[in-house]
């Protein structure tokens, strides 16, 4: 039996935040990088996951959607009990540009009731599905909480690409505060994650926790 406790590890969001997205940690602190993870519909992979970074002792984000939380509500509170967070990847994964500001707000609106009804969790962070936003999308955003967070980093683990490339790819881009982006649909992710983690902490990076984003 699980014992839930109502949590919230995100911290509030300044009033002196852009409204434009972040791509990287604001004020980090040398040498220290971050994980984020889309996770879309499947649950097996995420667990992986989850069980990688909790034997390294890292914690992560995971940009869930809120059909997913309904679906896979049990390992979601395992992965906020555990020290990890959540941010808002909308409702259902729609494509917002083309939607009526009104759909926009459902979808993220939607996300952050799911949350809260099944994890008793507010995200700090949103990410627009496909990356796709604009003006409009990144203020609905901050109006419902949420920090809009991309990338500058994509480990492109979508395909069968060997380790020895993905770490390349990595080295040749890696700097201090970048957020890097993985998807925990990519087919290698339980094998090529640990030697990533462990790659990058011989080179001498801090993986953060996702609350030093923002400073």
């Amino acid at each position: 039996m699980i014992v839930f406790l109502a949590i919230n590890l995100t911290l509030p969001i300044r009033a002196s935040v852009p409204l434009q997205p972040l791509y990287q940690g604001e004020k980090t602190q040398k040498e220290t990088i971050y994980f984020t993870f889309n996770v879309l519909w499947e649950k097996e992979p995420v667990e992986d996951v989850w069980k990688i970074l909790e034997d390294s002792q890292i914690k992560g984000l995971f940009f869930a959607t809120g059909e997913w939380i309904e679906g896979n509500t049990e390992l979601a509170q395992k992965i906020v009990l555990s020290g990890h967070s959540f941010g808002n990847h909308t409702y259902s994964h729609r494509r917002l540009p083309n939607l009526t500001e009104d759909d926009i707000i459902d979808e993220i609106q939607g996300f952050n009731q799911v949350c809260h009804e099944r994890l008793k969790y507010q995200p700090t962070f949103f990410r627009p599905p496909y990356g796709e936003y604009n003006a409009r999308i990144i203020s609905l955003a901050h109006e419902h909480g949420c920090i809009t967070l991309l990338w500058d980093i994509n480990a492109l683990m979508l395909s069968n690409y060997e380790s020895e490339l993905i770490l390349s790819r990595l080295e040749e881009r890696l700097h201090d505060g970048a957020v890097i982006l993985f998807h925990t649909s990519a087919p290698l992710i339980g094998e090529s994650l640990p030697h990533i983690i462990n790659f990058l902490q011989w080179k001498g990076y801090r993986i953060g926790s996702p609350d030093e984003i923002i400073g």
